[in-house]
């Protein structure tokens, strides 16, 4: 496993696991998590008190922080990782897709667009 394929797993983990040391060592220091349902972007300094966000979102519409992911798609370029995928809610309507950029620094980003959100989104009307 490659040192962006690590830090990468070490990312999902802190989330999956809602450990905050892990999620904050995984990211370089000018990550950026773009929610456009949050109001601002989340920067590295963000992530432990954004973290329990998604399963607050879950638990209000009756589910739990499951996701299921599906068509993902893996490149591996010229030193960044870059993985795109297909995300759902499991239990809710809440659907869209992901990228997330991976050096050998750590994770540089992920960005999330929605298909289906019940929340108002950044910049919409």
């Amino acid at each position: 496993m490659s040192r962006r394929e690590d830090l990468r797993a070490r990312y999902i983990e802190g989330w999956n696991t809602m450990d905050a040391a892990l999620l904050v060592s995984s990211v370089t220091e000018d990550f950026v998590f773009d929610d456009p349902a949050e109001p601002r972007l989340i920067l590295k300094a963000d992530l432990p008190d954004y973290l329990p966000v998604w399963p607050a979102k879950a638990a209000k519409l009756g589910a739990r922080f499951e996701f299921e992911m599906t068509d993902k798609v893996v490149q591996d370029q010229c030193g960044i990782l870059l993985e795109w995928y297909w995300w759902r809610l499991i239990g809710t309507d809440v659907e869209g897709a992901a990228v997330i950029r991976t050096t050998d620094e750590g994770v540089q980003s992920e960005r999330l667009v929605y298909y289906r959100c019940p929340w108002p989104l950044r910049g919409a009307p």
